[in-house]
Protein backbone atom coordinates (compact mmCIF):
# COMPACT_ATOMS: atom_id res chain seq x y z
CA UNK A 1 0.00 0.00 0.00
CA UNK A 2 1.69 3.70 -0.87
CA UNK A 3 1.27 6.33 1.34
CA UNK A 4 -0.03 9.93 0.03
CA UNK A 5 2.20 12.22 0.42
CA UNK A 6 0.62 16.62 -0.63
CA UNK A 7 2.79 18.53 -1.93
CA UNK A 8 2.54 22.21 -1.44
CA UNK A 9 4.90 24.57 -2.99
CA UNK A 10 5.91 28.01 -1.81
CA UNK A 11 5.73 31.88 -3.07
CA UNK A 12 7.07 32.31 -6.71
CA UNK A 13 6.91 28.78 -7.82
CA UNK A 14 4.17 26.11 -8.91
CA UNK A 15 3.52 22.42 -8.33
CA UNK A 16 6.51 21.70 -11.21
CA UNK A 17 8.99 23.08 -8.22
CA UNK A 18 8.05 19.21 -7.45
CA UNK A 19 8.91 18.03 -10.69
CA UNK A 20 12.03 15.48 -9.43
CA UNK A 21 9.74 13.89 -6.67
CA UNK A 22 6.67 13.77 -8.90
CA UNK A 23 9.05 12.48 -12.06
CA UNK A 24 10.86 9.83 -9.57
CA UNK A 25 9.98 6.37 -9.61
CA UNK A 26 11.61 4.98 -6.73
CA UNK A 27 9.26 7.19 -4.88
CA UNK A 28 6.29 6.25 -7.03
CA UNK A 29 6.44 2.63 -5.82
CA UNK A 30 6.64 4.06 -2.04
CA UNK A 31 4.05 7.18 -2.27
CA UNK A 32 0.81 8.31 -4.01
CA UNK A 33 2.19 12.14 -4.78
CA UNK A 34 -0.25 14.72 -5.05
CA UNK A 35 0.72 18.89 -6.31
CA UNK A 36 -1.19 21.27 -6.59
CA UNK A 37 -0.81 25.02 -7.69
CA UNK A 38 -2.08 27.38 -5.01
CA UNK A 39 -4.16 30.33 -6.17
CA UNK A 40 -3.20 33.63 -4.53
CA UNK A 41 -5.66 33.70 -1.48
CA UNK A 42 -5.53 36.34 1.35
CA UNK A 43 -4.64 34.51 4.64
CA UNK A 44 -2.75 31.80 5.20
CA UNK A 45 -5.68 29.92 6.88
CA UNK A 46 -7.44 29.79 3.41
CA UNK A 47 -4.54 28.72 1.76
CA UNK A 48 -5.11 25.51 5.25
CA UNK A 49 -8.55 25.32 4.62
CA UNK A 50 -7.86 24.94 0.41
CA UNK A 51 -5.20 21.81 1.32
CA UNK A 52 -7.63 20.44 3.71
CA UNK A 53 -9.47 19.34 1.14
CA UNK A 54 -7.15 17.53 -0.81
CA UNK A 55 -6.96 15.07 2.27
CA UNK A 56 -9.56 12.72 1.97
CA UNK A 57 -7.41 10.05 3.55
CA UNK A 58 -4.46 10.53 5.68
CA UNK A 59 -1.51 11.88 4.07
CA UNK A 60 2.09 13.36 4.94
CA UNK A 61 1.59 17.18 4.31
CA UNK A 62 5.19 18.19 3.04
CA UNK A 63 5.51 22.15 2.70
CA UNK A 64 8.67 24.32 1.48
CA UNK A 65 8.86 27.77 2.24
CA UNK A 66 5.10 29.51 2.54
CA UNK A 67 4.18 26.53 1.76
CA UNK A 68 5.27 25.33 5.16
CA UNK A 69 3.84 27.81 6.93
CA UNK A 70 0.32 26.62 5.23
CA UNK A 71 1.37 23.35 6.31
CA UNK A 72 2.24 24.21 9.82
CA UNK A 73 -1.33 25.94 9.99
CA UNK A 74 -3.09 22.38 8.52
CA UNK A 75 -1.54 20.25 11.44
CA UNK A 76 -2.98 23.31 14.19
CA UNK A 77 -6.25 23.46 12.35
CA UNK A 78 -7.34 20.06 11.34
CA UNK A 79 -9.02 19.47 14.62
CA UNK A 80 -11.28 22.60 14.87
CA UNK A 81 -12.36 21.79 10.80
CA UNK A 82 -12.87 17.72 12.01
CA UNK A 83 -10.62 16.94 8.51
CA UNK A 84 -8.81 13.80 7.80
CA UNK A 85 -5.85 13.67 10.65
CA UNK A 86 -2.49 13.82 8.50
CA UNK A 87 -0.38 11.42 9.23
CA UNK A 88 2.96 13.25 9.71
CA UNK A 89 4.46 17.38 7.92
CA UNK A 90 7.64 17.96 6.98
CA UNK A 91 8.07 21.43 6.84
CA UNK A 92 10.87 22.78 4.79
CA UNK A 93 12.48 26.62 6.12
CA UNK A 94 8.96 28.31 6.70
CA UNK A 95 10.17 31.91 6.57
CA UNK A 96 7.98 33.06 10.12
CA UNK A 97 11.51 34.90 11.18
CA UNK A 98 11.57 36.98 8.09
CA UNK A 99 11.87 40.06 8.29
CA UNK A 100 8.53 41.10 5.95
CA UNK A 101 7.31 44.33 6.72
CA UNK A 102 10.56 46.07 5.86
CA UNK A 103 10.90 43.68 2.80
CA UNK A 104 7.53 44.57 1.56
CA UNK A 105 7.94 48.15 1.30
CA UNK A 106 11.15 47.73 -0.85
CA UNK A 107 9.43 45.46 -3.28
CA UNK A 108 6.30 47.54 -3.86
CA UNK A 109 9.11 50.19 -4.33
CA UNK A 110 10.99 48.20 -6.64
CA UNK A 111 7.52 46.94 -8.40
CA UNK A 112 6.42 51.02 -8.84
CA UNK A 113 9.74 51.51 -10.24
CA UNK A 114 10.89 48.81 -12.55
CA UNK A 115 8.23 46.58 -12.72
CA UNK A 116 6.56 43.33 -11.27
CA UNK A 117 9.18 41.06 -12.51
CA UNK A 118 12.06 43.12 -10.87
CA UNK A 119 10.46 43.25 -7.52
CA UNK A 120 10.07 39.37 -8.09
CA UNK A 121 13.74 39.12 -9.14
CA UNK A 122 14.30 40.60 -5.80
CA UNK A 123 12.52 38.48 -4.22
CA UNK A 124 14.12 35.43 -5.48
CA UNK A 125 17.79 36.58 -4.59
CA UNK A 126 16.72 37.79 -1.31
CA UNK A 127 15.10 34.41 -0.41
CA UNK A 128 17.67 32.12 -2.62
CA UNK A 129 20.76 34.29 -2.66
CA UNK A 130 22.74 35.71 -5.57
CA UNK A 131 24.92 32.25 -7.03
CA UNK A 132 21.19 29.93 -6.51
CA UNK A 133 19.31 32.81 -8.62
CA UNK A 134 21.86 32.71 -11.06
CA UNK A 135 22.03 28.63 -11.46
CA UNK A 136 18.08 28.75 -11.97
CA UNK A 137 17.28 27.74 -15.46
CA UNK A 138 16.08 30.18 -17.80
CA UNK A 139 12.31 29.00 -18.34
CA UNK A 140 11.97 28.60 -14.89
CA UNK A 141 13.16 32.08 -14.01
CA UNK A 142 11.33 33.52 -16.25
CA UNK A 143 8.18 31.50 -14.56
CA UNK A 144 8.53 32.63 -11.96
CA UNK A 145 9.22 36.63 -12.12
CA UNK A 146 6.33 36.61 -13.77
CA UNK A 147 4.42 35.51 -9.84
CA UNK A 148 5.09 38.81 -8.89
CA UNK A 149 1.53 39.37 -7.74
CA UNK A 150 1.17 35.72 -6.17
CA UNK A 151 4.44 36.92 -4.10
CA UNK A 152 3.35 39.71 -3.19
CA UNK A 153 -0.05 38.19 -2.09
CA UNK A 154 1.86 35.56 0.29
CA UNK A 155 3.87 37.82 1.58
CA UNK A 156 0.75 40.43 2.73
CA UNK A 157 -0.48 37.06 4.44
CA UNK A 158 2.73 36.34 6.39
CA UNK A 159 3.15 39.40 7.56
CA UNK A 160 -0.78 38.97 9.21
CA UNK A 161 -0.53 35.19 10.29
CA UNK A 162 0.91 35.31 13.85
CA UNK A 163 2.44 31.72 14.51
CA UNK A 164 1.36 31.45 18.25
CA UNK A 165 4.14 29.43 19.29
CA UNK A 166 2.32 28.80 22.47
CA UNK A 167 -0.44 26.81 21.20
CA UNK A 168 1.67 24.49 19.06
CA UNK A 169 2.16 22.33 22.54
CA UNK A 170 -1.34 20.64 21.78
CA UNK A 171 -0.40 19.33 18.06
CA UNK A 172 0.56 15.54 18.23
CA UNK A 173 1.32 15.49 14.27
CA UNK A 174 4.74 13.77 14.17
CA UNK A 175 7.17 16.81 12.47
CA UNK A 176 10.66 16.47 10.53
CA UNK A 177 12.01 19.88 10.24
CA UNK A 178 14.27 20.49 7.44
CA UNK A 179 16.69 23.01 6.60
CA UNK A 180 19.78 24.07 4.75
CA UNK A 181 23.50 24.68 5.87
CA UNK A 182 23.67 26.84 3.17
CA UNK A 183 20.32 28.63 3.58
CA UNK A 184 19.88 32.51 4.73
CA UNK A 185 20.67 32.77 8.91
CA UNK A 186 16.95 33.61 9.79
CA UNK A 187 15.58 30.21 8.72
CA UNK A 188 16.88 28.42 10.88
CA UNK A 189 15.88 30.20 14.56
CA UNK A 190 12.51 29.91 13.49
CA UNK A 191 13.37 26.03 12.83
CA UNK A 192 14.48 25.36 16.00
CA UNK A 193 11.80 27.41 18.10
CA UNK A 194 9.62 24.98 15.96
CA UNK A 195 11.16 22.08 17.22
CA UNK A 196 10.92 23.39 20.57
CA UNK A 197 7.35 24.14 20.43
CA UNK A 198 5.93 21.41 18.57
CA UNK A 199 6.20 17.88 20.64
CA UNK A 200 7.14 15.49 18.55
CA UNK A 201 9.03 17.33 16.07
CA UNK A 202 12.43 16.81 15.06
CA UNK A 203 15.25 19.47 13.31
CA UNK A 204 17.56 17.90 10.32
CA UNK A 205 19.88 20.07 8.55
CA UNK A 206 20.56 19.12 5.19
CA UNK A 207 24.31 19.26 4.11
CA UNK A 208 25.00 20.68 0.82
CA UNK A 209 21.02 22.11 0.24
CA UNK A 210 20.09 25.49 0.37
CA UNK A 211 16.58 26.97 0.53
CA UNK A 212 15.24 24.57 -2.23
CA UNK A 213 16.49 21.80 -1.01
CA UNK A 214 14.41 19.00 -2.12
CA UNK A 215 15.65 20.30 -5.49
CA UNK A 216 18.92 21.04 -4.44
CA UNK A 217 19.58 17.96 -2.40
CA UNK A 218 16.33 15.82 -3.93
CA UNK A 219 18.32 12.05 -2.89
CA UNK A 220 18.40 13.17 0.46
CA UNK A 221 14.72 14.69 0.25
CA UNK A 222 13.55 11.42 -1.25
CA UNK A 223 15.50 9.05 2.06
CA UNK A 224 14.47 11.69 4.66
CA UNK A 225 10.88 11.21 3.47
CA UNK A 226 10.96 7.57 3.10
CA UNK A 227 12.37 7.15 6.39
CA UNK A 228 10.21 9.72 8.02
CA UNK A 229 6.91 7.02 6.53
CA UNK A 230 8.35 4.27 7.40
CA UNK A 231 8.98 6.11 11.29
CA UNK A 232 5.71 7.38 11.60
CA UNK A 233 3.77 4.42 10.50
Amino acid sequence: MTTRVLLIHGSAADRTTWSIQLASPVLAKRFSLIAYDRPPLATVAAQAELALTYLDEPAVVVGSSFGAVIALDVIRRRPQLGAVLPLGAILIEPPLGAPMASFLEDYDRIAADRGGPAAAEFFLRSVLGDTAFERMPRAYRDRATAKYAEIRADSAALIAYEPRYAELSTVQTPVLLLGGDRSAPYFRPTLETLRDSLPRARLEIVAGAGHMLHAEASRRFAELLTAFADEIG
